[in-house]
């Protein structure tokens, strides 16, 4: 007996099972599947910049309610200085155990979505050139799903994008390795503080999380990835130790399990879409992970299908509404990878006279608020005939917790 669907979508962590929600919502027949059982960990940033995608989808409080600490502050090292300010608004970050587990749950409360746990495609079904469907993997067995549309949500090494002929384009090969981990008893500061510290060409990252529990990141130097992995927690600790105060802070931490590393994520885009089928998440869209954006991409592009699928069904053109899909898509994501790119890639050691700059500016409160807001005031001014430029812009201000003037 052959199964249909509206939507099947392979990947069922945040832009999967974020895309079930909101069709779920929408009374379509969705099949989600993944190969892993849940809830389970992943590669993952953490970091959310905001909760309005959380809210959206239904799971914010009860998040919330699993204990994560409301992070309203950023601070940024260099040396022994550093600046600090509000963010816009608060942010929690949640390991993806969690997350992805409360939006599975969250789908299949609607009683149009079916989960498919330890579930894996094998290859898509094809009609001449367009795709109607995906034969599955279950229990040992082959079965075959037809659907409307398949959407792949298979992170980086997508094999829906690898089966459709999904083409990459502006492709970087990844450029730094990460290494993280999860620490128990890392002495806190006053109050919840997502901490960033630049030494030597290195980015050190420190994200409050549950109480008493922080995800501290590095990205390294590529020719330091493989000998740090040969003792990683040790390399790890020496290596964190070099921040701003964090070896007397790391006295009494532990780790919890072990370190985790990859050589890099490769920065690319990837056709959004094709007779049949879609991309979203990482499976669409990669780029290197230092300015936490994943997440809030991911979501991004799944409210931006769902919203295509919607017009579909009220009567406008597929070729149409898929070609705006595609187009929204880039041009939302571009100035973040743009300015992704640009920062890793400009990393190197500070001089002494930058260092000195910085420490200069930094002691002195009146300076640092008086300059800054006009730097993105000015910025703004040039950048309002380039609308992608623009939004970057927005998007750095908004970091570093300037609200443009209504």
């Amino acid at each position: 007996m052959k199964e249909y669907y509206d939507v099947i979508i392979v990947g069922a962590r945040a832009a999967g099972a974020s895309l079930a929600i909101l069709l779920g919502k929408m009374e379509k027949k969705v099949l989600l599947i993944d190969k892993a059982s849940f809830p389970s960990d992943t590669l993952s940033t953490h970091f959310m910049s905001h909760t309005g995608f959380l809210d959206k989808l239904g799971i914010l409080e009860q998040l919330e309610h699993t204990g994560l600490r409301k992070v309203g502050r950023m601070r940024t090292y260099i040396g022994s200085s550093f600046v600090e300010g509000p963010r816009t608004s608060y942010t929690i970050i949640p390991k993806r155990d969690k997350l992805d587990h409360l939006l599975i749950q969250k789908a299949q409360k609607f009683s149009s979505v079916e989960f498919m746990p330890q579930t894996s495609a094998r290859e898509l079904i094809w009609e001449e050139e367009e795709v109607i469907g995906v034969k599955l993997l279950v229990n040992g067995e082959l079965q075959d799903a037809y659907a409307e549309m398949v959407v792949g949500a298979d992170g980086k090494n997508s094999n829906i994008a690898r089966w459709a002929g999904a083409e990459k384009y502006k492709s970087t090969d990844p450029i730094r390795p990460v290494v993280y981990g999860y620490f128990e008893g890392v002495a806190p500061l006053t109050e919840p503080v997502t901490e960033i510290f630049l030494h030597e060409g290195r980015i050190g990252f420190v994200f409050p999380m549950e109480p008493g529990r922080d995800c501290l990141g590095i990205e390294v130097h590529p020719e330091e990835f493989k000998p740090m992995m040969k003792n990683p927690e040790f390399t790890f600790k020496q290596t964190f130790n070099q921040f701003y105060r964090m070896e007397e802070r790391l006295k009494n931490a532990r780790l919890e399990g072990k370190i985790i590393g990859t050589p890099g994520m490769p920065n690319f885009f990837r056709t959004a879409y094709g007779k049949g089928w879609a991309l979203i998440g990482d499976a669409g869209h990669s780029k290197d992970p230092c300015t936490g954006l994943g997440i809030n991409d991911a979501f991004m592009q799944s409210f931006l299908l769902a919203d295509a699928i919607l017009q579909i069904d009220e009567g406008s053109l597929w070729t149409e509404v898929m070609a705006e899909f595609a187009k929204q898509r880039d041009r939302q994501l571009l100035p973040g990878f743009q300015m992704t790119l640009h920062y890793i890639q400009s990393l190197r050691k500070w001089t002494d006279n930058e260092v000195a700059l910085f420490q200069s500016i930094a002691a002195n409160p009146m300076v640092w608020n008086q300059m800054l807001p006009n730097f993105f005031k000015h910025l703004e001014e040039d950048s309002l005939d380039f609308p992608l430029l623009h939004q970057a812009v927005e998007m750095e201000a908004e970091h570093f917790g300037f609200k443009k003037e209504s």
